[in-house]
């Protein structure tokens, strides 16, 4: 066989705004590989996709997968994955996912055969939480007109995270109470290897009823089971800033999308100023900020699924029980508007402790100014427009602890501002973090030495950022 030869291992990727043809690129540019799929029977579930990548393995390309793709949104559904016979077995699929939620979201799978749910098993991305059924991280969707149910159901796509081994089907309760359930096809793949058919046959209303009994008697611990799995994916983390923008630009998502004239810059600011408000409200997850992104901007984006019982309160579309947002519409599905507000009343009645905390990040702020020599009339005008803080408070507070005197900073000053968590925050390069997340984390280990506290905040995380700023720090270069 005459290998496509990649000799640094770099994995070459197709990527297009339009669809692409599966099949066009294979033929033009892998013949072999179109051959492999096209000997074993196997039928891509994805004819079209925006996102094609090789799979590397010894400088060689031995497989491909493709993905329904948002470059704007960073999402993607997986629709196509295929590894030469010989070269199975060495983790391919597993990179590739693990990579894909490193640099970009966590994906969804199109249609995925028995076998790669027992690899998802394999790689602690689901779980078999009985004899047949599996509960997955990871979503599964199936298309519309490859849907059946035990009842009537109409032409809409299906999204799931449980899986039935025995009849080889991404399966969801539409109606729990009712006991009506929708389930995939039967794929090829399945047909040929696991003989889904002749086990289709064999099931009726009983098989259905136990696997309703089950789900309820056992509800609280499979949603347990799947939000532990959930946590323990690396999937990338984004902050309110990276995905709408700071206070004086948007994000390089939103730039990207008045560019290309999909918005307006009038529109784009009202979004990012929602978003905001939605957020520091509570009502959007750091993980779901680019789907609530995403479903802001597009205008047409409609419920498509009318048949579950179980919807989202905000976009009627279906969630199951253990999400903690919509995936859809991005909205927190645990959000109380009620819950938020009396929260907030009882931080700003009884936490001293908050409110001192506050202080000092102003204090460090009007500080930093003074010691970068802007005029003192500037920068108390700039902490009490900013802060809504006036200057008798702050002065009071700067006088209680010596930090500033006849229009300077004292010694006391100068080692406030080095001990600050914000200082220790930018000079160990922490960008890539949630800073409340570093602060919180400050205050609670305040008796560590500023490098070793940052060292141990890392030591929480095993990204590959974490462990490149804790090698640089090690080294000294971000002394």
């Amino acid at each position: 066989m005459k290998y496509s030869i990649r000799a640094d291992n770099t994995q070459r990727v197709y990527l297009s705004e339009t669809p692409m043809d599966v099949d066009h690129i294979l033929k033009t540019n892998y013949d072999y590989l179109y051959d492999a799929v096209n000997n074993e029977g196997i039928i891509l579930k994805g004819l079209e996709c925006n996102l094609f990548k090789e799979l590397v393995l010894d400088s060689k390309v031995v497989g491909f997968c493709s993905y329904d793709f948002s470059s704007e949104f960073i999402t993607a559904a997986l629709n196509n994955i295929f590894v030469l016979p010989e070269f199975r077995g060495n983790g391919l699929f597993f990179s590739e996912l693990q990579q894909t939620m490193v640099e970009y979201n966590k994906p969804s799978i199109i249609e995925p055969t028995r076998l790669v749910v027992e690899l998802l098993i394999k790689y602690g991305f689901a779980s078999k939480i009985s004899d047949n059924l599996v509960a997955s991280s990871l979503e599964f969707i199936v298309p519309g007109n490859h849907v059946e149910s035990n009842s009537e159901y109409q032409t809409e796509e299906l999204s799931t995270h449980f899986y039935d081994l025995n009849i080889c089907s991404s399966i969801h309760f539409l109606d729990i109470d009712k006991n009506i359930i929708a389930y995939s096809a039967p794929l090829n793949y399945d047909i040929v290897h696991y003989d889904c058919i002749e086990k289709r046959k064999s099931i009726g209303d009983d098989y259905f009823n136990r696997i309703r009994e089950f789900l309820l008697e056992n509800d609280v611990d499979i949603m347990n089971e799947i939000s532990n799995l959930e946590e323990k994916l690396p999937v990338k983390s984004y902050d309110i800033e990276e995905v709408v923008g700071d206070d004086e630009n948007f994000s390089s998502y939103i730039e990207s999308l008045i560019d290309d004239a999909h918005v307006t810059y009038d529109k784009a600011f009202e979004i990012k100023q929602q978003m905001i408000e939605e957020y520091e409200a509570g009502m959007i997850l750091n993980e779901s900020l680019l789907i609530r992104l995403a479903y802001l901007f597009d205008e047409n984006k409609k419920p498509t699924i009318k048949s579950h019982s179980d919807t989202c309160p905000y976009c009627n579309m279906p969630i199951d029980s253990h999400d903690r947002f919509c995936h859809f519409c991005g909205i927190n599905l645990n959000y109380n508007p009620q819950e938020m507000f009396e929260s907030l009343l009882s931080t700003i009645d009884e936490s001293d402790y908050d409110y001192i905390e506050d202080i000092r990040y102003v204090a460090y702020k009007f500080l930093k100014l003074i010691s970068e020599g802007i005029e003192l009339e500037y920068a108390i005008i700039t902490c009490e427009n900013s802060y809504n803080i006036s200057w008798s408070i702050l002065k009071d507070y700067l006088d209680e602890n010596s930090y500033f005197k006849d229009n300077k900073i004292t010694n006391e000053g100068y080692d406030f501002l080095t001990s600050h968590p914000l200082h220790l925050f930018e000079k160990y390069e922490l960008d890539a973090f949630d800073y409340s997340d570093f602060e919180r984390y400050f205050y609670e280990n305040e008796e560590l030495e500023g490098r070793q506290l940052v060292l141990n905040y890392l030591d929480q995380f095993g990204d590959d950022d974490a462990l490149e700023l804790k090698k640089e720090i090690k080294n000294g270069n971000l002394n």
